[in-house]
């Protein structure tokens, strides 16, 4: 049975509608492509003894994924066991960023399904099979996605089939810092949601190590690209989120500054919109954290002046760098939205911008084609459809708090839920439309983490879930793990001697962390007894650090990569021995 709401409604949508619309959709397309596209490196499903997540049946049923791969037709193609994307279309390149991305998807959703768990529901939690998933994907990344120097790279899969294992290979000889920041706010927050696991503190002791990289050399940081650095803000802000660590903070602090200075330099505006409206949210999550009035006072002018491109007769911003017609990323259109969606709710200017939001959401994400489909609300048999999962009458949401009726469905269309590449705009037809339907793994994964990492606490609110016990934030990261690795702080370095993940000094031999935190790959060629922060130490003697160029990033020494790695051919990544 199924209720659509009234027959009339006032054009304008309102921002908690937007809201949960895009939450819904984020929500339901990530369980789509994780768990049945096949596009990616498959996880195996049964839960080891040793593993402290239990209840993960329900993954039995689906094809849930380890990675992703970069391109692919979202086209659903019916096969034996179960509907999936055409491998056939597969561009089997690995991102790092793309993979944290999706893992913090995961980890964020877990708390979202663990209001499900409370009481007999009609309807699967998927928290635990998603922390279950997501630890998974964490061991995979540090096993497979490093380099030789352990830093985390673009991989290539060079194997035939899913069914034939894998092989993977390093994509070129370069790397990025951001893909390192991603890696590092994922590992923190498994250990975030996760503290009864053993390998929680490891995690969090890992990802402590590379935060600690980028305070040891922030310098580096000032020559990148301003795009690269935004993404390193990002993933900093996430870091301190939910660590609440002085060495995030003092990051936060310093980055903020720079980037203020550099966004000064250049006029962003002409061309750059997506960066200035990423900023201008990440100025705002840094104010959050930091409460420097700088930094809500530039974020407040950067998205007045982005609110001033909006056209309001044609309900789309302008591009002043386009003479003719314009070309939307859809990564801008998503930022533009949210920066303005967000502005409205923190600086309580609901009313006045609801028109603008209302028919930028229209314009774009319901009449111009931005999504391929858009999942089915849930039926009224099902407890998501009413506040507090209660199945009173009474509680009970329209079908437009999840979908605008007139979108078509997956069902429908036979494609899945994702976002398009780009949108080109025709002045002269006033209308927007796609030359090429295809799912951009990098793009959608940024998208829908956006929308998940700033909209999930308004939903909850709105739905009136009661925050579950034991998910209070946790203490300050650099008492309560430093003191045990040393990888941070001056004061825990005191008790290396007896500690065997610490270290002295960035020249100095460490601990094998294949040993301490199984994080390393087996069968490696070279030694690799060395974090991630005596790595990129290493790397730093082998190249000119400070000749960085604008792409963000850096070639890699080829003395010790003197042959393509091709020793998982053939081999799941859990038929390795573990623990």
């Amino acid at each position: 049975m199924r209720y659509i709401g009234p027959f009339f409604r006032m054009n304008s949508l309102s921002q908690k509608e937007i809201s949960g619309q895009l939450f819904y959709l984020s929500k339901e397309s990530i369980k789509t492509l994780v768990l049945n596209s096949k596009c990616g490196i498959l996880a195996q499903t049964r839960a080891s003894k040793k593993s402290p997540i239990e209840d993960i049946s329900i993954l039995n049923n689906f094809s849930p994924l380890l990675c992703l791969y970069r391109k692919a037709s979202p086209l659903f193609i019916h096969s034996k066991s179960s509907p999936s994307f055409d491998e056939a279309s597969f561009k089997k390149e690995i991102s790092p960023s793309t993979s944290a991305l999706m893992t913090l998807c995961l980890l964020e959703l877990s708390e979202y399904y663990s209001h499900y768990s409370d009481g007999k529901r009609n309807i699967v939690s998927l928290e635990k099979p998603f922390k279950f998933l997501a630890r998974e994907q964490l061991q995979f990344y540090s096993e497979n996605l490093r380099n030789n120097e352990g830093l985390f790279v673009d991989k290539k899969n060079i194997s035939d089939g899913n069914s034939k294992g894998f092989s993977l290979i390093d994509k070129d000889d370069k790397f990025k810092f951001s893909d390192q920041a991603f890696m590092m706010a994922a590992y923190l927050l498994y250990s975030h949601y996760n503290d009864s696991d053993e390998l929680s503190k490891d995690y969090a002791a890992f990802s402590n190590e590379i935060l600690d990289m980028f305070k040891t050399y922030n310098s580096v940081l000032y020559d990148l690209s301003f795009s690269e650095c935004i993404q390193i803000f990002l993933a900093l802000n996430i870091h301190y989120k939910y660590s609440c660590s002085q060495n995030a903070k003092e990051l936060i602090l310093d980055l903020g500054d720079f980037l203020i200075s550099k966004f000064q330099e250049k006029d962003y505006y002409m061309d750059s919109i997506d960066d200035c409206a990423l900023f201008s949210i990440c100025l705002m999550e840094a104010y959050k954290h930091t409460e420097i009035i700088s930094f809500k006072e530039f974020s407040k002018e950067i998205t007045e002046k982005l609110i001033g491109l909006y056209d309001t007769d044609k309900n789309i911003f302008i591009k002043l760098s386009d003479k003719k017609d314009s070309k939307y990323s859809c990564i801008e259109i998503n930022l533009y939205l949210l920066c303005l969606l967000m502005y409205s709710f923190q600086e309580d200017r609901i009313s006045e911008l609801r028109p603008i939001i209302s028919g930028l959401y229209r314009k774009f994400f319901v009449n111009g084609g931005l999504l391929t489909s858009w999942p089915e609300a849930p039926t009224l048999d099902e407890v998501e459809r009413y506040k507090k999962l209660s199945l009173r009458s009474d509680d009970m949401l329209d079908e437009i708090y999840f979908r605008m009726p007139v979108l078509p469905t997956p069902k429908s269309t036979g494609l899945a839920p994702v976002f398009v590449k780009s949108l080109s705009y025709s002045k002269k037809k006033d209308s927007l439309a796609t030359k090429r339907t295809s799912f951009d793994s990098s793009k959608n994964m940024f998208n829908f983490f956006m929308i998940i990492y700033l909209l999930k606490d308004m939903v909850e609110d709105f739905m009136e879930f009661i925050p579950p016990l034991g998910l209070e934030r946790l203490s300050d990261l650099d008492s309560s793990i430093d003191s045990n690795t040393g990888f941070a702080t001056t004061d825990a370095k005191e008790s290396n001697s007896n500690n065997p993940l610490a270290t002295s000094s960035p020249e100095s031999n460490v601990s094998n962390i294949k040993t301490q935190l199984n994080l390393s790959k087996s069968e490696d060629p070279v030694d690799f007894k060395q974090p991630v922060l005596n790595s990129f130490n290493t790397f730093k003697k082998n190249t000119n650090i400070s000749s960085l160029n604008n792409d963000s990033t850096t070639k890699i020494n080829h003395s010790v990569r003197n042959k393509k790695l091709k020793k998982n051919k053939a081999q799941h990544p859990h038929s390795k021995k573990k623990f």
